[in-house]
């Protein structure tokens, strides 16, 4: 271990001599100080969050993300380009320590700068804050500096209910058992589409309501604590800009504490609006319905594979400075698993040709789409355009789709992490996320460059470093 820590001494020293430090702590210090002088926000409590939180926080995550790859792609690289480490190999210390001690040097470099920014970006909003008008100042409280829960419906489990429209479907058309397996496939996806549409849709009728139970807390826990609603819909245009009405009924169905709310709500973006408190039953469940008074159906999401759904209540569960320290572990997990590449990377690369690697690799990330295609058709290879999947899967297709599985796991699990859009929405950051984000991003995703890392790096010649 004594090596260990002399590596990250050294790596953290040799760290501190890059000219980038410089640049960097230059950048960090105008996106912390400067951009809120420069972006003057409009004296509300949405403005304020959107420059003093949202986009400097989303600043200081890019700059220290393209600092961190660019050092760690330098300091091994350049050890080995320019015959320092080789000095070191002939040491009695084990290749991994000097690869894990390079990684622990610069994982303390970006403690240290992510502390100090995020520091500085709490105390200017504290700072900042009160100098809001008061209304502005108690939305804030209530919504912002606030660690809300979020409860949602529980989603159904499907299967029995398509099962079932399947067995009738055959029972009416025989001859449809006889089809190929393929058109039996179209048909059960099309029956398992219309029953997920009939419980996302509300049609124009005021006479159907639309009902969402929500397990919110024991009732003496939130009592006389101001509840708010989310909502989130689509119309069948795209692009809508209108507004629609909606009325809620919301609390428990057969007392008489029922709250009435009629509202102009927007589709496609979410909006969020205050109900009265002590609205939830004795198990603390709190129940929603919803009457559509317009002339076309609204659709609700049902919020699958991680999805936000359409209707989910907030309620306060903590607060601010616990969940933004909070925020600040998910973005350094997130630094330690861009280290983690960047050295991999410098393990058998040139830094240019290591930096230049890093950064395709982070740019098929952004790929989402195209990951997902191939995921979905199945493969890489021709797609069926009767079925939307690959004809004749092959093995290359069969490893395609499980290597991209595995991107696609790393790659959501850093952007379900990323903590920015929960602190602007006063959205609870739970210590289970933060146990997840250090397991499923800096063991698991980190774990596999680093491991890779530390083999290529082990195997190795040193001698030959200049032939790359």
């Amino acid at each position: 271990m004594q090596a260990l820590f002399a590596v990250a001494l050294l790596s953290l020293k040799a760290a501190v001599r890059f000219r980038l430090l410089v640049v960097l702590i230059v950048l960090l210090f105008l996106t912390v100080v400067g951009l809120p002088l420069v972006l003057k926000d409009d004296g509300t409590a949405q403005g304020f969050t959107q420059i003093l939180l949202t986009y400097t926080l989303s600043l200081i995550t890019a700059l220290l993300g393209l600092s961190t790859l660019w050092i760690a792609c330098g300091t091994l690289a350049r050890d080995i380009e320019e015959y320092q480490m080789q000095l070191v190999a002939v040491k009695p210390v084990p290749r991994w320590q000097v690869w894990l001690g390079k990684w622990l040097g610069i994982m303390i470099l970006n403690g240290g700068l992510l502390s100090m920014s995020g520091a500085a970006v709490f105390f200017l909003m504290q700072y900042r804050s009160a100098k809001l008008p008061e209304d502005e100042q108690a939305i804030l409280r209530d919504e912002i500096f606030v660690a809300r829960g979020a409860a949602r419906e529980e989603l159904q489990d499907y299967e029995p209910i398509v099962d079932q429209f399947m067995a009738n479907a055959l029972e009416a058309n025989p001859e449809l058992a006889d089809s190929e397996n393929r058109i039996l496939r179209s048909v059960r996806e099309e029956i398992k589409q219309r029953v997920i549409e009939s419980q996302q849709v509300v049609p124009p009728n005021p006479g159907i309501r639309r009902r969402w139970q929500m397990k919110v807390a024991p009732p003496e826990e939130i009592k006389d604590q101001p509840l708010y609603l989310r909502v989130k819909f689509f119309t069948g245009s795209a692009y809508d800009t209108a507004t629609y009405i909606g009325f809620w009924e919301i609390g428990p169905p057969e007392g008489a504490r029922r709250a009435r709310i009629e509202n102009s709500i927007s589709p496609e973006s979410p909006i969020q609006f205050e109900i009265p408190p002590n609205l939830v039953d004795s198990d603390g469940v709190l129940t929603v319905d919803f009457a559509n008074l317009n002339d076309q159906p609204l659709m609700f999401p049902l919020g699958e594979e991680g999805e936000a759904p359409g209707v989910e209540v907030l309620y306060k569960k903590g607060s601010f400075a616990p969940n933004f320290a909070r925020g600040m572990v998910l973005i350094y997990c997130s630094l330690g698993f861009l280290c983690a590449l960047g050295l991999m990377a410098a393990s058998f690369l040139s830094f240019p040709v290591a930096a230049f690697f890093s950064l395709a690799l982070l740019f098929v990330g952004l790929c989402h789409g195209t990951l997902e295609q191939i995921v979905y058709e199945g493969g890489i290879t021709g797609v069926d355009s009767s079925t939307g999947k690959t004809a004749s899967p092959s093995p290359v297709d069969w490893a395609a789709v499980r290597v991209t599985k595995g991107m696609l796991f790393v790659i959501n699990s850093i952007r379900d992490s990323f903590p920015v859009d929960n602190l602007s929405t006063g959205r609870m950051i739970t210590w289970r996320q933060v146990f997840q984000s250090v397991l499923q991003i800096v063991m698991l995703g980190g774990g596999i460059f680093a491991c890779s890392g530390m083999v290529i790096f082990t195997k190795r010649e040193l001698a030959t470093a200049k032939s790359f």
